[in-house]
C-alpha cells in the first residue's frame, strides 16, 4: 500500500499538524511553512524548529513535504513579483531544510498574457535562480513543481511544459508532484484504466517517471476538461471512486506517496483517508 497523508494546519504552530497527522493514521503530512498568503513571515525561532523536531520524532511520519506560498509566481513578466517570489521561495526552502521537510511544492506560475514561450523561460530561470542560491549540500530539499488546471494563463496544465521547465535541471533536487483534480480539470481522463495508461505513457515520454514523487489526491467538483481548479472529497466529484480505483491499480500511480488537499470544512480527512485506503485493500479483478 502507498503512504498516505494529508495537508493539515498548522494554526500558528508547526508542530500542530504532526500531532493531527498522527491522530489520522497519516504517513506523510504537508504543511505550509509560513503563510501561503503573505510574501513576508516573521523567522523562525529556535523554540519552533525544537517543537517541530521533537514532535517529528515522537509521531514518525515518513514524509514530510511543505506547499510553497500560493503568491509565489516563478513564471511573472511582472519584475517586482519575479524578484519576490523568487526571494520567498527561497526562504520557504531554507526553512524546510531547518525543519528537516524533504519536499517542497511549488506551483508552475502564470505567463500573465506575455506568452507561453516567455512565461516558460522564466520559469527555468527562476528554477535555475534557485538552485543558485540554495546551498543543498548538506540538508537537501527537492523542489516539486506542480501540474494545474489551466485556467487563465497558468502554465502546467500539459505535463510537456513541466518538461521544458525542468528538463536541464538535477533528477534529484527538481522533480514533479501530480494532482488529480488538476490533471482531470485539464483534459487527461482519469476515469478509465484506458486513460490512466495514456496518461502514464505520456508521463514517461514527457516529464519522465523517476521526477514524479507525489501524488496529490483529490476529486474534482468541476467537470472534465473545465480547466476550473475546485477541488472535492473522494468519490465524490467527478473523478469518482471508478476514477481513483483505475488509478490506483496502476503500479506507478499506486507506489507513489498520496497527499489528501480535499476541502476541511464540510468532512475530516479521515474519511477520504479510509476510502482512499480501502481502494487499495480492494481485490483486483
Amino acid at each position: 500500500m502507498a503512504l498516505l497523508g494529508a495537508h493539515l494546519p498548522t494554526q500558528g504552530n508547526l508542530a500542530s499538524a504532526l500531532e493531527l497527522g498522527a491522530q489520522l493514521g497519516c504517513q506523510v503530512v504537508q504543511l505550509f511553512v509560513k503563510s501561503p498568503m503573505q510574501w513576508m513571515a516573521p523567522p523562525l525561532t529556535e523554540a519552533a524548529v525544537s517543537a517541530f523536531l521533537d514532535a517529528r520524532s515522537r509521531t514518525k511520519p515518513q514524509i514530510l513535504v511543505a506547499h510553497a506560498a500560493y503568491l509565489i509566481n516563478l513564471a511573472s513578466p511582472k519584475r517586482e513579483v519575479l524578484q519576490l517570489s523568487r526571494q520567498a521561495l527561497l526562504e520557504e526552502a531554507r526553512r524546510c531544510q531547518r525543519l528537516g521537510i524533504a519536499f517542497l511544492v511549488v506551483h508552475a506560475g502564470a505567463h500573465l498574457g506575455s506568452g507561453e514561450r516567455s512565461g516558460l523561460q522564466r520559469l527555468r530561470d527562476s528554477l535555475h535562480w534557485l538552485l543558485d542560491h540554495l546551498d543543498n549540500s548538506s540538508t537537501p530539499v527537492v523542489l516539486l513543481l506542480e501540474n494545474t488546471a489551466g485556467q487563465g494563463s497558468c502554465l502546467g496544465a500539459r505535463l510537456g511544459q513541466l518538461a521544458t521547465a525542468i528538463g536541464d535541471l538535477p533528477c534529484e533536487l527538481v522533480g514533479v508532484c501530480l494532482d488529480t483534480c488538476h490533471l482531470f480539470a485539464a483534459g487527461y481522463e482519469l476515469r478509465t484504466e484506458e486513460g490512466v495508461a495514456a496518461l502514464a505513457k505520456e508521463i514517461a515520454e514527457t516529464v519522465e517517471w523517476q521526477r514524479v514523487r507525489l501524488l496529490h489526491a483529490n476529486d474534482s467538483l468541476r467537470p472534465f476538461g473545465s480547466r476550473v481548479d475546485r477541488h472535492w472529497h473522494i468519490g465524490e466529484g467527478h473523478i469518482g471512486m471508478n476514477g481513483f480505483r483505475a488509478l490506483l491499480r496502476h503500479p506507478h500511480f499506486s507506489s507513489l506517496p498520496i497527499v489528501l488537499e480535499t476541502p476541511q470544512a464540510e468532512r475530516k480527512h479521515a474519511e477520504n483517508l479510509r476510502r482512499l485506503r480501502s481502494l487499495f485493500a480492494t481485490p483486483q479483478s
